[in-house]
């Protein structure tokens, strides 16, 4: 079967997720939206360095819906509800790998999304790498253990490679640490839901339901002066960032997952030891202790995420198009690999 597919926004995720689509033979791209004047008008192939297929981008989404696709892959900087909720109510499926899980810490978005995709027969999906794909993945490995006492995700990158110094400005890095550790109110945040939302899926996997959750936020000062090339820092200065999510049950943490952002790997205080890549410790029976690395040794291992996150909501499609309506987890995926990965 081939499905119909209109990719929305050619961003770094959209334009890695276009080109797989397009590369494909199970999927057709019928439309593709973009934001940008610069991109509406050219060719889908040509904006994802592909040859031309003669569809054209647009900014007109009433075109986009007129087209019947069997699924929008929907990948904006940040989810517009009302549109999702557009195109479940007309019986479009959509994928997305916004910031959107499980939909625990979107309660009034999550219902009407529900209610959208029932009428219309559609069914809705967030997705992406982390969060998502990876987190699966940590929970996955629980399923060989008798008995599990606490799981722990580390997610350690080096970020010298993803030379976007507003994201970076944003996160504080550069910038003197206010605090040694900074806490975050779960009910108080507008962004980085999912990243709690990932408890709850493990916690699913694990069939139990958390207590409670919290988060903080813990700097990395540089120790000297570091210039990147596309940045420069100062000593005293922010240069590495550790968030921690944790799920609680009966007073301890059960679930935790750690992001380790950092510049530099000698001249930071702290300098984190975890192992870079994804850590996954399983404290129970038996003991797991697993270490999973995307890309070549020093290959941008920015860019190779980039591209899991766009092929996990790519993969997804089929799978989305032929389940009930209303709104899936990434654990309601059955357990698939890259179809038409391999040659």
């Amino acid at each position: 079967m081939t499905y119909r597919v209109v990719q929305w926004s050619t961003g770094n995720i959209g334009k890695r997720a276009l080109g797989a689509l397009i590369d494909r033979d199970d999927f057709e791209v019928v439309g593709v939206h973009a934001f940008g004047p610069d991109k509406v008008g050219c060719d889908a192939g040509v904006l994802a360095e592909r040859p031309p297929i003669d569809v054209s981008a647009t900014a007109d989404v009433d075109a986009l819906i007129e087209l019947a696709p069997d699924c929008v892959n929907y990948m904006p900087r940040v989810i517009d509800f009302e549109l999702v909720d557009r195109l479940l109510r007309t019986g479009i499926n959509v994928v997305t790998t916004g910031d959107f899980l499980t939909g625990s810490h979107h309660p009034v978005e999550r219902a009407a999304l529900r209610e959208a995709a029932l009428h219309g027969g559609a069914t809705f999906l967030g997705t992406g790498f982390e969060p998502g794909f990876i987190n699966v993945v940590a929970g996955f490995l629980t399923g060989a253990c008798r008995k599990v006492d606490s799981v722990k995700l580390v997610e350690t990158l080096d970020c010298t490679t993803y030379p976007v110094q507003d994201v970076w400005k944003v996160l504080g890095f550069g910038k003197p640490p206010r605090e040694p550790v900074t806490h975050l109110d779960p009910s108080a945040q507008r962004y980085g839901l999912g990243y709690f939302e990932t408890l709850d899926m493990i916690a699913t996997m694990l069939g139990v339901e958390l207590d409670s959750k919290e988060a903080f936020v813990e700097p990395a000062v540089l120790t000297r002066d570091l210039d990147l090339g596309w940045v420069e820092y100062a000593a005293g200065t922010a240069g590495g960032q550790r968030r921690t999510y944790r799920g609680l049950r009966n007073g301890r943490p059960v679930i935790e997952l750690a992001i380790c952002w950092t510049m530099s790997s000698d001249a930071l205080d702290p300098q984190w030891e975890d192992p870079e890549g994804f850590s996954v410790v399983i404290d129970g029976e038996p003991y797991v202790d697993a270490t999973i690395r995307f890309g070549h040794p020093g290959q941008d291992a920015m860019t190779v995420l980039m591209d899991s996150t766009a092929i996990a909501a790519v993969n997804a499609i089929p799978f989305l198009c032929d389940a009930p309506p209303g709104i899936i987890t990434p654990i309601d995926l059955p357990i698939m690999g890259s179809r038409g990965a391999m040659a």
